[in-house]
């Protein structure tokens, strides 16, 4: 099963994983987890892929491919029945929604588990702290806390689309389908249009467009709802019939024109027709409706990468690693933005090296992470010979081009002298050498 993404540019369901359904809401810690999940279902939303050329001496990957959006996110975060509203000072569930709006995840998640170990049945708090571990780039705890959140309520809609989201995101998009499948069975969720939007992004994701197209139209059938109307438009560029994606996204915006995502799916549409200006300016709008979407700014960042302004597209594709810290792609495209800086910059040479090794670390197979590492790493005296096993995988690649193979071979002549004189000078050190 393959996930999709739109073409290049520039696009049982417990876990054993959790200890316990309740342990890992208050007690669960927060670090970051090394499974790369999407955006949380609150505020901001995404996907991409990528594309390869080989500029310069460095990034083994020009032109990033555009991020592909998702219907509109549950921003349940905020959501505490005015019962449960009281000062920060006082209510814990009050001030990690504080910290939340802030900014300040792990003060936020503190909050939570405070507010959770005072009352472990607060399924509010419990969602809460899932929606903060995602920001924190920790998947696992993520998961976990919205399967306590079910536990507590099985009809609780955020958690359970959020949840399946995390799934169709982290690779387990079938076991997502089966969440939300079975939950359209229970009466309470049935008439619920959120449902079968995300079950529809979920089909889709799973490359089952037929079926994306009638949970779509589900959603619709039971209220005219954008998330709808922007999932088909997204069904509909996925058959590459983007005129007609155009105009369901329009009736999205016709329903909130201040809907930041729908301007992003737009955004997509018009690259896909051509129309690069009308993409960049749908993903301002939707940058500036929400400065916490992290597609917008990704997307900017492609189209940035894409025109060879790798200052701009550093700068956002920091933007959305900061906003998204779990995204792969995003912080391989920010190791290549600052790989293609690092010619003329030793600083941005060193920055690249380190983000490729992070992205290494979480994705060690991918073809363009490999290739780019070597690249950069290349740049890096001192890491000539980790440089040198990565271009070696990346010659090895049955997607490697025969130029690319020659300028490798090139590079690896190089390393090689570099490693045999360095090993010369250290011999010489060690005998005291002579006059």
């Amino acid at each position: 099963m393959s996930r999709w993404f739109l073409s290049p540019l520039v696009a049982g369901v417990l876990l054993t994983a959790c200890a316990g359904s309740r342990a890992a809401g208050p007690q669960g810690a927060a670090t970051a987890s090394a499974v790369p999940p999407e955006a949380p279902a609150g505020p901001g939303a995404a996907p991409g892929s990528t594309g390869r050329t080989a500029p310069a001496a460095a990034a083994s990957s020009g032109v990033a491919a555009l991020q592909q959006q998702e219907a509109s996110p549950q921003d349940a975060a905020l959501a505490v029945s005015p019962s449960r509203r009281g000062r920060p000072s006082e209510d814990p569930l009050a001030a990690g929604i504080e910290a939340f709006r802030a900014g300040r995840w792990q003060p936020a998640a503190d909050a939570f588990r405070t507010a959770l170990r005072q009352d472990p049945d607060d399924v509010d708090a419990q969602f809460n702290l899932a929606l903060t571990e995602e920001r924190l780039g920790a998947a696992g705890p993520a998961r976990c806390a919205y399967q306590a959140a079910l536990a507590l309520d099985p009809d609780h809609l955020p958690s359970l689309v959020n949840l399946a989201r995390l799934e169709r995101q982290t690779g387990r998009a079938e076991r997502a389908a089966q969440l939300l499948e079975a939950a359209s069975r229970r009466p309470a969720l049935a008439t619920q249009p959120g449902l079968w939007v995300q079950l529809s992004m979920t089909e889709r994701a799973a490359g089952n467009l037929a079926d994306a197209e009638r949970a779509a139209r589900r959603a619709l059938s039971l209220r005219r709802d954008p998330g709808a109307y922007e999932a088909l438009a997204l069904v509909s560029s996925a058959r590459g019939q983007d005129r007609e994606a155009e105009l369901l996204a329009a009736s999205a915006l016709r329903l909130d024109e201040a809907r930041a995502s729908t301007h992003v799916t737009l955004g997509l549409v018009a690259y896909r027709l051509g129309e690069v200006g009308r993409a960049r300016a749908e993903f301002d709008r939707a940058r500036a409706l929400d400065p916490g979407s992290a597609d917008a700014w990704a997307n900017l960042g492609a189209l940035a990468l894409g025109w060879r302004d790798y200052a701009g597209a550093e700068r956002a594709y920091r933007r959305a690693t900061e906003l998204e810290p779990w995204a792969v792609d995003s912080r391989l495209h920010l190791a290549e933005a600052l790989a293609a800086q690092g010619t003329d910059d030793p600083a941005k040479a060193a920055a690249a090296a380190g983000a490729y090794r992070e992205v290494l670390s979480r994705a060690p197979d991918r073809p363009e992470v490999i290739c780019g590492a070597g690249w950069a790493l290349a740049q890096d005296r001192t890491a000539s010979a980790e440089a040198a096993r990565l271009l070696r995988r990346c010659r090895e690649l049955p997607d490697t081009q025969q130029a690319e193979r020659r300028r490798i071979d090139g590079r690896l002549a190089v390393l090689g002298s570099l490693s045999s004189s360095r090993g010369a000078r250290e011999q010489v050190g060690e005998t005291g050498g002579s006059r």
